[in-house]
């Protein structure tokens, strides 16, 4: 496992996802030996003096949303809250060369070339982060595993990534992508609708097809599909990586 370190980074982009969802692409210094494995997080520090004592300096963990394989830069998908004080100052008056400072990398909650051949990836909200990473290293490195991708969505509009991941499916038959939307009152939604709850994960991401399971997002959710995998699919948990996010 690669060897936290702490550094300054300057923010190189931002890119809008959803209304209330931004990635920020920090550029990594040539001289700063930064590695990490697909999925992990790092510890973002932000000056917020705009909040007065006591809280010019906040951290805050955040999933790399990047693959090892794109090289030079990390980026992190952050959904931006109006009482969250480190994400309302990213969305408000972080700009295009600021430096914060970064920790890491953390976490086991990774993917590597030889840990499984088929893997579920189920995330909900900004947990899918960690996942377009991890797809995206099994992309590059060519590797024969077969990924099926489950994120619980409020609406249509909140899907993160929608236009990578359509395009990714198009051009890999190893990916497969799913969306259940719990809100779809008032939209076209012909696809599956309601939180991820044992019936999906046995049609879309098959326990007996599926060597390992990654969980992250909101700490409800994760609860709730590690228990279903557990106590009603009989999944080891082993078998079981998560990450709780809020």
């Amino acid at each position: 496992m690669a060897k936290p370190l702490r550094f300054q980074a300057e923010v190189s982009q931002v890119v809008l996802e959803t209304m209330d969802v931004l990635t920020f692409r920090f550029d990594i210094p040539k001289d700063v030996p930064f590695t990490y494995k697909a999925g992990q997080f790092i510890n973002l520090t932000v000056d917020t003096p705009e909040y007065g004592p006591g809280n010019e300096q906040l951290m805050r963990p955040y999933s790399i949303s990047s693959s090892p394989t794109e090289e030079g830069y990390i980026d992190l998908t952050i959904k931006c809250y109006d009482d969250g004080h480190v994400t309302k100052h990213l969305r408000e008056v972080t700009y295009v060369g600021e430096l914060m400072t970064i920790e890491g990398p953390f976490s086991t909650f990774h993917y590597e070339e030889g840990m499984a051949d088929t893997i579920a990836l189920i995330g909900g909200g900004a947990g899918v982060a960690p996942m377009r990473g991890i797809i995206r290293y099994i992309f590059d490195k060519h590797l024969p595993v077969r990924m099926r991708y489950l994120a619980s969505c409020r609406t249509p509009n909140d899907m993160i990534y929608l236009a990578t991941l359509i395009g990714w499916r198009e051009q890999h038959r190893n990916l497969e992508v799913t969306h259940t939307i719990t809100r779809p009152q008032g939209f076209d939604w012909q696809g599956p609708t309601g939180r991820i709850d044992v019936e999906k994960l046995m049609v879309y991401t098959p326990p007996e097809e599926t060597e390992l399971f990654y969980l992250a997002g909101p700490t409800e959710m994760v609860r709730d599909v590690r228990k279903a995998l557990q106590d009603e699919l009989k999944i080891d948990k082993k078998r079981i990586l998560w990450e709780p996010w809020g």
